[in-house]
């Protein structure tokens, strides 16, 4: 991973981690991480699918928003996306569930 790349998913997590702390549900914010999410490699994933998981589990996002945004912008690469990182996060969804 080059020291640039490395930089901006370093900005990414952060502005994540700022959406848990100011409470927003900022739809655009969220498909622009998961969008970074999904073009990175598998060893910059880490910490973004992290922050984007927590993101869903604490219901800090609408999801159900978050889609139409996406169904809207036939983003269908960034909607398997979101389904597949909402598939391993399904267990955490149970405990405390996430409406959609």
């Amino acid at each position: 991973m080059s020291q640039a790349a490395a930089y901006e998913m370093d900005e990414v997590v952060g502005i994540i981690m700022s959406m848990f702390e100011q409470n927003i549900q900022e739809p655009n914010l969220f498909i622009e991480a998961l969008r970074q999410y999904h073009e990175a490699n598998t060893a910059q994933r880490g910490d973004l699918a992290n922050a984007l998981s927590e993101l869903i589990i604490r219901k800090r996002v609408d999801l159900a928003q978050v889609r139409q945004l996406l169904l809207r912008e036939e983003e269908h690469a960034l909607i398997s996306t979101l389904d597949a990182l909402l598939d391993l996060i399904e267990p955490y969804l149970e405990e405390g569930g996430v409406d959609e």
